[in-house]
This record gives C-alpha cells, sequence and structure tokens, in this order.
C-alpha cells in the first residue's frame, strides 16, 4: 500500500533499531555480560513497540511486548545469556522485519510463525529459574549489595518513574500509585518530569510524557514497593533502597531513558548533593570559572564516580542530539532528480563554453569559466550527497558469518578495513548480494573445520576479512579468508571434465582460479544449502560486470584466497578526458589517465613492428583505437603521433589516437537495448559542440589486451617478446 510520509519514517527508523538491535546481539555473543549491549536490544524492542502503537499496528505491539519481557529478565539478571537466547532473539528481529514488511505490503502476518516465537520467548522465559515474587514487566530491579562500595546518605528510598508513550491508553492510573504509595508511608518528596513533553505543535492528547523522582520514606520492604507497579506495563521503574552504593546510583542514572538530560537535579533529590552545595558549587564557578563536576568534587560535596557518570552520560546524549539535528532525511529518488538536473546543467555549461570560445569573446569567456568552476562545484556536492560509507553493508555480514558458520560447525570471525570508505549509493545498494556470495563461498570452499586448523598449524577460529580502498578512480573491495586456499590441479581437472576447457590446454594459475566465475562451475562434492549447484560465481561476476566493475581472485596453497573487486566510484558523472579517433570523439576517464606521450621516431618505428613500445624502461602494450573500433584511418599530413597511457589494476596499456582534445566533464548515460553486449564503452555523453560521445570502459580495454596475449600464448610455440615478454608491465 501507499505509504504516508510518516509511516515511511516509521519504516525506516524500525530498521536502523533492528540493526542496531542485530549489531548488539552479534556483541552480546562475545560479552554475555555487558549491560549497555542488553540495554540497547531492550531500547530497540521498546521502541519499536512504542512506535508501532502510534500508528495502531496492534500486531506488531503485541509480539514485541511478548519479546519486550524476556529482555527486561535479562536486564535484571534473571534470565542468563547464553547462546540459545542470543539465537532466539536473531530470530525475533527477523520475525519484526517481516511484521513490518507486512505494513509494507499489506499482506498477512505468517500467524504460525508468529506463534511459534512467542511460545518460545514465553517458554524460555518459565524456564529461565526462580522468578521474583513479584514480576512487573519494565521494572529494573538492582540488586541490593551490603558493604559493597561507599554509601550515599539518603534514609529515604527513590523511586524514579518514567511513564511510557501508551501508558494512558493503556489504562494506567498515575493518581491510583500515589494514593497507593501513601499508604506505604510518607512522601518525602515529588518532583515531575517534563523534560520530554514535545513542543505544542508535536503534542499528541492521548499520549503521555511524564515521569517523577519520588522519595519514600517507609519500613516496608521492596516487594510491598512493586505491588503497587505491577500492572505497570509501559514505561521504566528503578527503586533504590535507603543508603545504596554509590555503583546502585550509577546505574539507575545509565538506565533513566535518553530523553532525560536533567540529572543534576535528580542527584540533589536521591541526597547524593544538597541544594546548598549545588548552589555554593555554582556560584564557584560563576566567579572562578571551571567545571561543576570537578568544583563539586574539589569541595567534597559528591563523590567522584557519580560526578563522572553524570558528565559522561550528558555528553553523550548532547553528542546524540547534535548528530540527530545535523542529519536530514531525503528521499533518495530526489537525490537522484538532482543528480540528472546537475549533469543537465553540465551539458548546457559545455555548451556555453563552446560558443564563448568561438566568438573569441574575453568578457563571455571569463564569464563561462567562472561559471564552470561553479558547476563543478555543484557537481562535487551533488555526488557527495549520493555517496555512502560502505561500512553498513560490511557490517550486515556479521549476522550473515554467525549463521553460516554454525551450520558448517566452523568457527569464524569477520574483521573489516576501510569501512568508511565512501561508494556512490547505487552501487551500495547492488554490491550486497556479489558480496554475500563471495563470502559463502570462503566459509564453504576456503575455511577449514576447527580441528583441520589446528592440525595445519592454524588457530581454530578462521578469518574472513572485508576491506575497502580507493585506488585510481575506483573502490577496491577485497573479500579474503586465511583458510587452504584453491586447489589449481582439482579446479583445472573439474573445468576439463566439463568440458570447460580443453584437454591440451596449459593455463596459468591465476587464469585457472578464474575458472571459478565459469557458469555451471562448481568444487563441491555436493550441492547443500550454501554451495555446489556452480551460479553463484557466476552471478557474481555479471553482477559486478553490469556496474562497470571487475573481479579477480588471488590464492596462496594453506594460506588463503582473496577475491578483488574494482568498481567506479559513481555511475553518474566522471571527469573525463576528450580524444579524437578517425572523425569521432571519445572520452577517456580522467583519473585512469597516467599521461599523454607524443612518440619519437624511434618509438613510432617499434610502434610499427610491434604492438608496444619501450617507455622509460618498461614495456608499454598498445592499442590502436581506430583499428581496434574498426573505424577508418584518418590520413593527416602531420607525422604526429599520440599515444594516451591510461592504467587499472597496476597494468598500463597505451591508446594511439588521432587527436587531444583536452579535459570535459561527462554525464555517463547509458547505452540503448540495442548496443547492449558491446564491449569497450561505459555508456555516452553529450559534448558542448552536441556531438555524442562515447565513454571508454579502460578496465574492458585491459582486459582485452589480456585475451589478445592468452591468445598469442596458446598458438604461438615459442617465446617472444611483446605480450608474452615477463618483463611486460600487463603481466
Amino acid at each position: 500500500m501507499p505509504l504516508d510520509e510518516n509511516t515511511q519514517i516509521f519504516v525506516t527508523e524500525s530498521k536502523e533499531l533492528l540493526d542496531d538491535m542485530e549489531d548488539a546481539l552479534l556483541e552480546l555473543e562475545r560479552s554475555p555480560n555487558d549491560n549497555d549491549l542488553i540495554n540497547r536490544v531492550f531500547r530497540a524492542a521498546h521502541t519499536i513497540k512504542g512506535s508501532s502503537g502510534l500508528f495502531g499496528f496492534d500486531h506488531i505491539v503485541a509480539f514485541t511486548h511478548v519479546a519486550e519481557n524476556l529482555l527486561d529478565d535479562v536486564r535484571n539478571c534473571l534470565v542468563p545469556v547464553n547462546d540459545d537466547l542470543i539465537s532466539l532473539f536473531m530470530r525475533v528481529k527477523d520475525h519484526i522485519v517481516t511484521l513490518i514488511q507486512s505494513v509494507i505490503d499489506d499482506s498477512a502476518v505468517n500467524e504460525e510463525e508468529n506463534q511459534e516465537l512467542i511460545g518460545l520467548l514465553e517458554a524460555f522465559k518459565l524456564g529461565s529459574g526462580a522468578a521474583p515474587v513479584v514480576v512487573a514487566p519494565k521494572i529494573n530491579e538492582s540488586k541490593v549489595t551490603e558493604n559493597v562500595g561507599e554509601k550515599l546518605k539518603s534514609d529515604n528510598w527513590h523511586i524514579s518513574v518514567r511513564l511510557g508513550v501508551d501508558t494512558f491508553r493503556q489504562g494506567f492510573n498515575p493518581k491510583i500509585m500515589f494514593q497507593q504509595l501513601s499508604a506505604l508511608g510518607e512522601l518525602i518528596k515529588v518532583r515531575l518530569v517534563i523534560e520530554n513533553v514535545p513542543s505544542i505543535d508535536q503534542l499528541d492528547a492521548e499520549s503521555c510524557y511524564f515521569g517523577w523522582e519520588i522519595m519514600l520514606k517507609t519500613d516496608v520492604g521492596k516487594s510491598d514497593i512493586y505491588e503497587v507497579f505491577e500492572f505497570f506495563d509501559d514505561g521504566h521503574v528503578n527503586i533504590l533502597a535507603p543508603k545504596s552504593c554509590v555503583s546502585e546510583y550509577k546505574d539507575m542514572l545509565n538506565k533513566l531513558p535518553d530523553d532525560d538530560v536533567v540529572l543534576g537535579q535528580i542527584l540533589v533529590e536521591i541526597n547524593a548533593l544538597t541544594e546548598s552545595e549545588l548552589q555554593q558549587a555554582l556560584e564557584k564557578q560563576k566567579d572562578d570559572g571551571g567545571l561543576t563536576g570537578d568544583i563539586l568534587i574539589e569541595q567534597g560535596s559528591v563523590q567522584p564516580e557519580v560526578v563522572k557518570t553524570v558528565v559522561d552520560r550528558q555528553n553523550k546524549l548532547r553528542s546524540e542530539k547534535q548528530k540527530e539535528m545535523s542529519f536530514v532525511r531525503v528521499d533518495a529518488e530526489k537525490l537522484d532528480i538532482l543528480v540528472t538536473l546537475v549533469g543537465e546543467l553540465v551539458i548546457s555549461g559545455a555548451k556555453v563554453s563552446q560558443i564563448a570560445s568561438e566568438r573569441d569573446d574575453d568578457e563571455l569567456i571569463e564569464s563561462s569559466e567562472e561559471m564552470m568552476t561553479t558547476l563543478e562545484e555543484m557537481r562535487e556536492s551533488a555526488l557527495g550527497l549520493r555517496m555512502v560509507p560502505i561500512a553498513n553493508t560490511f557490517n550486515r555480514f556479521n549476522r550473515v558469518i554467525r549463521d553460516i558458520a554454525k551450520d558448517l560447525n566452523k568457527k569464524v570471525r569477520l574483521e573489516i578495513t576501510g569501512g568508511d570508505t565512501e561508494l556512490d549509493k547505487t552501487v551500495i545498494e547492488r554490491i550486497g548480494d556479489p558480496l554475500t556470495h563471495l563470502i559463502r563461498n570462503s566459509m564453504d570452499h576456503g575455511l577449514e573445520l576447527p580441528a583441520e586448523r589446528l592440525q595445519a598449524g592454524k588457530l581454530e577460529e578462521g578469518v574472513v576479512h572485508l576491506k575497502a580502498y580507493h585506488e585510481t578512480g575506483t573502490i577496491v573491495i577485497e573479500v579474503s579468508d586465511d583458510g587452504k586456499g584453491l586447489d589449481a590441479e582439482r579446479i583445472l581437472t573439474i573445468a576439463k571434465e566439463k568440458g570447460i576447457v580443453k584437454e591440451d590446454k596449459s593455463l596459468s594459475d591465476k587464469e585457472i582460479y578464474n575458472l571459478i566465475f565459469q557458469p555451471g562451475f562448481s568444487t563441491a562434492k555436493e550441492v547443500s544449502n550454501i554451495s555446489g549447484r556452480g551460479v553463484g560465481m557466476d552471478v557474481v561476476r555479471r553482477n559486478i560486470e553490469s556496474l562497470r566493475g571487475t573481479v579477480v581472485v588471488d590464492s596462496i596453497s594453506g594460506k588463503g584466497s582473496s577475491m578483488i573487486i574494482r568498481l567506479p566510484l559513481t555511475l553518474a558523472i566522471i571527469d573525463g578526458f576528450n580524444v579524437g579517433v578517425s572523425n569521432e570523439s571519445f572520452i577517456i576517464p580522467l583519473d585512469m589517465m597516467e599521461e599523454c606521450v607524443t612518440l619519437s621516431e624511434e618509438q613510432k618505428k617499434e610502434a610499427g613492428i610491434h604492438d608496444y613500445i619501450n617507455l622509460r624502461e618498461q614495456v608499454l602494450p598498445l592499442i590502436r583505437l581506430d583499428v581496434h573500433f574498426g573505424l577508418d584511418v584518418k590520413s593527416s599530413d602531420s607525422d604526429r603521433l599520440d599515444v594516451v597511457v591510461v592504467k587499472f589494476a597496476g597494468k598500463k596499456l597505451g591508446l594511439i589516437v588521432d587527436e587531444l582534445h583536452g579535459e570535459a566533464q561527462a554525464v555517463i548515460k547509458p547505452l540503448g537495448r540495442v548496443f547492449k553486449g558491446v564491449r569497450g564503452f561505459a555508456g555516452f555523453t553529450i559534448l558542448g559542440s552536441g556531438q555524442l560521445a562515447l565513454i571508454m570502459d579502460v578496465p574492458d580495454l585491459v582486459k582485452s589486451v589480456t585475451d589478445r596475449e592468452s591468445f598469442e600464448h596458446e598458438n604461438v610455440n615459442k617465446k617472444t617478446i611483446g605480450f608474452g615478454s615477463p618483463n611486460n608491465v600487463m603481466h
């Protein structure tokens, strides 16, 4: 169904919360006693539940409520964190994703799966051990540890209450709460917390935004106080006994809702600090400057641990709020429209520059140059809006690796390098599936079982390494592992059996490794739910090539394998270099250009005999673009021969052209269906003159030279120089 703007925000924020929940669960598996991680999981479920209630998604509220109950017991140390619990909540997270998707699709919920998970959650809760006499779903009970840590001065119970957004809708009456507390003893102090009340234009009359800090003098026990909140079904409650330890107050402060930033007043109310001590510190700060917390510690008014907890929390909350305020959610489609419009401006600007140059009007030329400079900055800004860090894509593979490792009975750790490397949003969206295939392949075929690794002198835990970095106008993504590597002999044998390679053909190791990308090729001995059908790696190559990228394999026997992907930084606008070949214009991506060289007489003779030249003691392979593209050879009175040197993946290639026109901004437009499958071009652009110019696919040109080299090796039975030379930089 079409979603309104608010529902779209709910869906987006819920997915972000669920991603954070998954990350926290994966970290929790390594640090099961980390309270911050447990609270992250709880907050994600609680926030989604509250937001779902606002929009009337009752099926999501009902399910997350059950999950929240179990999480609350985990927070209160009533249920231990173990692999079974984490696996269960991984399923819970996936199911909530499905529930949210049902809202988007307006489809029915799988009630059987829903009830199964609810049953598992409730069974886990019941089977977790002895429960307290009274269990309130949202109450955080802290164990009082006697004689541990310094006591604070309060002789009263301190109750911190924060009502949930849906508290009033669920029938909770605060008046009854205060009547029952008054019956237990004397309410020494009550402060209404209103910091979370939104502005009037965002206020929902049926929602609740209140909380209280309560000091109660009573002789009853903690269980009696908890009975007051027995039916408190939404929100947050924390109860501290008289003379509690510093550590317990720190824990209470950390557990307050994130929007609660007025913590200094709470220190006064819990008798960690007196009003006069606070006022004295504020006066001293006014006169001498400095931080309030440092002054309080210096005058001995409050314990340093408590001050540090408050200051750290306030800094964290302020930082998060500033970060939230600095971001604006923008529809991706609007960004695409903006980039398209900027592209059209670039084309129009090029036309203006061309006209200015033809009229030889200095003032017009100067104005057009200023306009083009501004347009270039606008272009960089527009493209920058589409660039996103690859970290989010990388991080999601923590879950993939965990699940596959359990299926394969292997121990695997994911390492990530270069997560802050930015890539075009469109490329990011389409690279996920190829990376998934590569990681699954590494885990299934590359990494050994723990016993095999120990026998080989390795740690029993294998490593899959995801690495990203920039290189000459491209982004490089490496997927590597420290497994057993590829078995070249076995790959070649299987390839010959399947008829992929002729029986009498000899190949280098790298050529053999690349056979794994052939359709239908697989080294798996049996088909499983992970691999064996011979379609994964073929899909990987086709998907990467559709992004104008390349993928190559490197492997060392017994040490591991690497899959190296190279992709363009953007699919929209590039800086290019305009060259003329015959009567046509071509654009070479500027970031793949090394230099332009005018050949000497000796080099021209060498190029006429061979398909290479000696350039500064290095062999440079050459391609005559007019011959390569089947164009008419242009006759010229000039003896000048220009070569554009390009570089990709560490390999250099010389392109012989007729004319050098200079730099040009190119708006990449896709070739139509008629040209589908035509190699050597990444698209086309419109020049300032209105002429169409094809954009060269440098990686494909480099590959064509490599293919030609392979062909020469196969058909020439003698050692030649040229492309087969061991000194050739193409090797």
